[in-house]
């Protein structure tokens, strides 16, 4: 598990914006094999993206 504190800006918008995302990661015989994201604030970032 990965725990980390993004600052992003959206391209569409210009606007900034901050959040936690914590990571699942998988390791099969010493190899990355899957990253999932869990985002807290999803509208945040939909709101953020919107043009």
């Amino acid at each position: 598990m990965v725990h980390s504190d993004i600052r992003a800006r959206a391209r569409a918008t210009g606007r900034e914006l901050a959040f936690p995302l914590l990571q699942t990661v998988t390791v099969r015989a010493g190899r990355i094999a899957e990253v999932r994201p869990f985002y807290w604030d999803t509208a945040l970032i939909a709101e953020a993206c919107r043009g």
